[in-house]
């Protein structure tokens, strides 16, 4: 009997040196879970038509330009140039305002570029001018990049753009220039050539 009671006793004080100790970590040691903040983008508007869209991050300048776009093309009939210059400033406002984007995988601009030609830009893009940029999953990056304050449409043209296939297309050459809120030594002019894509023009060649 005095056996199975010691042994009792060895269970109940084991259970109270486990437990106290449980209590001192959770007073003095453990540090509750701090969770890490995540880069997200919200989609505030969108033109569904042309599958333009407008996120929480752009930039003023840039939703200024989109409102534009889409009272624009709210019209029965609309100028095709005027859409044209509409389309090439947004491409070059997201394409080269970088200080909104997550990583170097994400480009700026794509929606307005030729359905066939993003695959290429998007590679080109992602190993030369957004090839430096850090990870901001976090929202903690530092580094200085770019953000496009304001932008002119130089010269608007007709022009015929030659296919992969030597077919030829009638489209658009367009040249732009434009400056940043701080000058980092990125590209400030360039021309840009779009061509008809489904029921919307698209960025098909692009020479900064």
């Amino acid at each position: 009997m005095r056996k199975k009671y010691k042994i009792l006793m060895i269970v109940i004080i084991s259970i109270a040196v486990i437990l106290g100790g449980l209590l001192i970590y959770q007073k003095f040691f453990y540090k509750e879970p701090v969770e890490t903040p995540v880069n997200t983008v919200t989609v505030t508007n969108t033109i569904d038509e042309y599958g333009y869209t407008l996120e929480d991050r752009d930039t003023a300048l840039f939703e200024e330009k989109f409102h534009e776009l889409e009272t624009l093309l709210n019209q029965e009939e609309f100028d095709q140039e005027e859409y044209v210059s509409l389309v090439s400033q947004l491409f070059i406002i997201d394409f080269y305002t970088i200080d909104n984007k997550i990583s170097r995988y994400d480009i700026g601009g794509l929606e307005y570029v030729y359905t066939d030609a993003v695959a290429s830009l998007k590679s080109v893009a992602q190993n030369s001018i957004y090839k430096t940029v850090e990870n901001n999953l976090d929202n903690t990056r530092t580094q200085d990049l770019p953000e496009v304050a304001s932008i002119t449409v130089d010269s608007i043209s007709d022009y015929e753009y030659i296919m992969p296939d030597e077919s030829t297309v009638s489209g658009y050459r367009v040249a732009l220039s434009w400056t940043y809120t701080e000058n980092l030594g990125y590209d400030t002019e360039g021309v840009l050539v779009l061509i008809p894509d489904g029921n919307k023009v698209g960025v098909v060649y692009f020479n900064p």
